[in-house]
Order: structure tokens, then sequence, then C-alpha cells
């Protein structure tokens, strides 16, 4: 198949296994990525059956490596999207996975290596990625957010916290409940500021797929101004219930509840990380950090008794999503696989 124009441009997206994954990042980027494109003038499929010009490959499964391979061998372009850089985002996550982690990451290596480009979220995910020593191209494309989805509705928010039973100034969080995601720290900071309600939206997985001594004995102690309510669909209406996101991960190739949040104009507390800063959330400016339960606390106490900061640092990271929004996502995407289609 020789060189594609951007009108006969044909890519195939797809997401092995998307029901098992349907509660992960994974989805969530594949769905916004697909909706970015389709605002685009470019041909679009989710079947690799079908006839096309580039494979976008969203995760890295046996369908995925088998699809990659036979895709190679008809000579067209593959492009293994890297939501995932190996230990840096597998430790701490589930059951044995310190443990595998070593041989997760040389698996993915070896994945994303068969491919033409790699397409990751996030300048921080690419250095991790160069790192380890890949050669294969690698190029930054944000996960987006839907900012016509993701915009506050006062009626939702108000429907959300008689739902979730929220009376008072509101602290949440959202991701799967695993130690990664700093669901430890976030139960301390609750049981410190009692006076506060506190939220994680997320799933809350059996203890033999996420045993962890520590974590499990926080949630067997949790406070009562903690509510779990677990996996939420309408993710915008929850958020919006929220008067703070206090995001406490210790590792993130991107986090899409930050630009989510964001979206929203709900003002961030951060974990003082280095991939934060390259998204371009900076300390005073559209978030506020910290590093430890002591300083998550008084930053949270600090913008609890001040509306006009909240409102300034909402606004802020409001402006932030706006530079992610779908169709930013969908140019981006589209010049990239001309480039990459031109690659020869």
């Amino acid at each position: 198949m020789g060189v594609a124009t951007p009108t006969q441009m044909k890519v195939c997206l797809y997401l092995e296994a998307e029901s098992v994954i349907g509660r992960s990042g994974f989805r969530t980027a594949f769905v916004q990525q697909l909706r970015a494109l389709q605002q685009r003038d470019l041909e679009i499929t989710t079947d690799p059956n079908d006839d096309y010009d580039i494979l976008h490959l969203h995760w890295f499964g046996p369908l995925s490596f088998y699809n990659l391979i036979k895709a190679k061998q008809q000579g067209k372009k593959v492009i293994a999207h890297a939501h995932s850089v190996g230990a840096y985002d597998l430790k701490d996550s589930f059951t044995l996975s310190n443990t595998l982690a070593p041989l997760y990451e040389r698996y993915l290596q070896y994945f994303y290596e068969q491919s033409d480009a790699i397409f990751t979220p996030s300048e921080h995910a690419k250095r991790l990625l160069e790192a380890q020593g890949i050669r294969t191209p690698i190029y930054v494309v944000s996960n987006g957010v839907d900012l016509e989805r993701f915009r506050f509705d006062p009626r939702r928010r108000a429907q959300s916290r008689a739902q979730f039973r929220l009376k008072r100034f509101t602290v949440f969080c959202a991701g799967n409940v695993i130690p990664r995601k700093g669901i430890i720290d976030f139960i301390s900071v609750a049981r410190r500021l009692k006076k506060f309600d506190f939220i994680w939206f997320g799933h809350l997985w059996g203890k033999i797929l996420t045993y962890d001594g520590n974590m499990n004995e926080a949630l067997a102690s949790q406070p009562a101004n903690l509510r779990m309510p677990g996996f939420v669909e309408d993710t915008p209406a929850a958020y919006s219930a929220g008067d703070l996101l206090l995001y406490l991960s210790y590792g993130e190739t991107h986090g899409l509840v930050l630009l989510e949040a964001a979206a929203l104009e709900r003002p961030i507390v951060l974990r003082d990380l280095p991939e934060y800063q390259s998204l371009g959330f900076e300390d005073g400016v559209n978030c506020l950090k910290g590093s430890t339960v002591e300083e998550f606390s008084r930053q949270v106490e600090r913008l609890a008794d001040d509306a006009e900061l909240q409102r300034r640092l909402g606004r802020a990271a409001r402006a932030l999503a706006e530079t992610n929004a779908l169709d930013c996502v969908g140019q981006r995407l589209h010049e990239l696989y001309q480039t990459i289609l031109e690659g020869d």
C-alpha cells in the first residue's frame, strides 16, 4: 500500500479486551482519542480485520501483539501507545506487582520496539522510556479531556452531593484503590481533618488481587468522614460534588483525573512530583503541592478557608485543561499519523 494522502488515510484504533479494562485510564484515553479523531477529516475503524493504513494500539496483550506482527508483515505502519512505561507504574499496585515489575518492563520494551512509533501521554513518560534504551521514535500526545462533558453544572453538583450524603466542604479523589494511588495518605489526611467530608471514587479490588497489609489496615479503620462508593459511571457529576481534588498518587504517566477535575474548575492539591510539572501544573499558579501528610493537610485547610484562592486556582486549572481539549489532541494525532506515513 502506498503512502496515503490526508483524505485517504484510514486509521485503526484498537483496544484489546475493552470490557476487561473498562474501568481503567487506558479505556478512557482510547475513547477520548477516538472521539477526537472522529471530528477530523480521516476514516477511522476499531476493527483490526478491516483494511487500514495505520494500526494504533492502545494496549499490549496477546491479540494486540498478534495484530502488530500481522500489520508489519503487510507493510503497514504500527503505533504502540505507551500508557504504561513498565516498573514505574506497575509497582505498588496489585498483588506480586513489585516482583513481576522487571519482567513486565522487559516485555513492554520488546512490544514497543516492534512498532514504527510510540505515543506516550507526557514528557515525563517519554523520558522514562528513553532511559530504558528504547530506540523507536517517541511522540508525546496528551490523553486529552472532553471539555463539553466535563463542564461544571451546579444542578448536577447538588444532585450528586445528595446522592453521596455530602454536607460539608468535600475533598475527593478518584482511581483504583491501590497503594500507588496514595490511598493510605488520603485516609490519613481524612483522619486528621474530621471537620471535612472525604470521598474516593474508584474500584476496590478483592484482597487476593491487591493484597497490601498497610492499605488493608488503613481501609479497615477508615474514619467516619470518608466515603468510598466505588466506581462511578458519571464522573463529571461525581467530581462536581467535591470542592477540592486531593491527588496523592506516587507515580503517573499522565493523570486523567487531574485534567478532568481541572476542566470542572476544581482546585487541586498534588503530591510534588516531576511529572506534574511537565504537564503544566505549577504550585501556587494552578494547584498547590505538598510532600507529606502534614503538608497535604495544611494545603487542604488553606484552600477550605480561602474562597478566592479556590476560585483563582480553579480558573487557572480550567485554562490548563483547555490546552488539552479533544480538538487539540485530534489535530496532534492527525499530524503525527501523516508524519509516520511519510516516514519512508
